[in-house]
């Protein structure tokens, strides 16, 4: 079967439907109906059983429709590699990144690299690496910049880097500020709006918080987002706090919106990985890019 098959197969498993895929894909009902049938004939098989208003795979059919989605995906990626290493001045780069790095790492380097050349594409996926790894594996995502990740796989490597330690803030009318020093416990009665923990992290802040018993605590969130102007707005607008690198607020901690609470048990070093796969040349963009951050990565320390 050619990619065009294929895509037929995929449209008619998704919508169910002969015509509504028919006019998905932009052929006619009669035409996706034969190439449907060409395939059958020639696999001897039935692929998909017919009833009125419905159309579902077979068991054989199961097997194609897994393949042809497999098959779309890989030449997909594939015609977007190429584009990218045509040219570095066009095509589009995927960057998974965790929430907490997004803006004071990623956001400056796109900015310089996006000066250089303005027609170079970008979709910034904020997640953490348990939920994109799987995506980088696939291609899906060309770089991952986030916390480390101990069942990393195999077939990934990383760039270790070391950040200063984050901090925690509140409004600055906060009760919590007239305090020259602050327990987590102290610090923890108060709503938290932060994005999901990664793992690393939430190891770092449960020894902290640990109960004297030895029992599990388990961390307080008010709101979970990966939205820093969300958490801006809850934070100077109610008694909540968060945590964030020094340079991401910056101007607030200037301008007096924004204080930092005097927790020196979060006064820890932050954990960095540049991640990507093994063995897989990066397009020049990614290239570009990761030079960029680099840059950044070092005025940081």
């Amino acid at each position: 079967m050619d990619i065009r098959q294929f895509r037929h197969i995929a449209a008619l498993a998704e919508h169910k439907h002969f015509g509504r895929a028919a006019e998905a894909i932009g052929i006619t009902q009669a035409a996706l109906t034969q190439s449907i049938q060409k395939i059958e004939e020639a696999y001897g098989v039935l692929l998909f059983e017919r009833r009125p208003g419905d159309v579902t795979p077979t068991a054989y059919g199961e097997v194609v429709v897994e393949t042809a989605r497999a098959t779309i995906s890989k030449v997909t990626h594939m015609r977007r590699q190429i584009r990218l290493m045509q040219k570095l001045a066009a095509g589009r780069l995927i960057i998974g990144c965790d929430p907490y790095f997004a803006e004071p790492i990623v956001a400056p380097a796109l900015i310089r690299l996006l000066r250089d050349y303005p027609h170079l594409e970008f979709t910034l996926e904020l997640g953490g690496w348990e939920a994109l790894q799987a995506r980088l594996l696939a291609r899906e995502v060309d770089v991952y910049i986030g916390f480390p990740y101990d069942a990393m796989d195999t077939h990934i490597v990383t760039e270790d880097y070391e950040l200063p330690p984050f901090i925690i803030f509140g409004r600055s009318g906060h009760s919590l500020m007239q305090s020259q020093r602050v327990t987590p416990r102290e610090c923890f009665r108060f709503p938290l709006v932060v994005p999901k923990a990664s793992l690393w992290l939430r190891k770092r802040v449960e020894r902290i918080i640990r109960d004297p018993s030895g029992a599990q605590v388990r961390l307080p969130a008010y709101l979970l987002t990966t939205d820093f102007g969300i958490i801006r707005q809850v934070v100077r607008n109610s008694d909540a706090l968060a945590a964030a690198a020094p340079r991401s607020i910056k101007s607030e901690l200037e301008q007096g919106v924004f204080s930092r609470v005097a927790l020196p048990e979060f006064e820890f070093p932050i954990s960095l990985v540049i991640a990507t796969v093994a063995l897989h040349n990066l397009a020049p963009a990614a290239d570009a890019l990761l030079t960029e951050i680099r840059k950044e990565i070092a005025t940081m320390g």
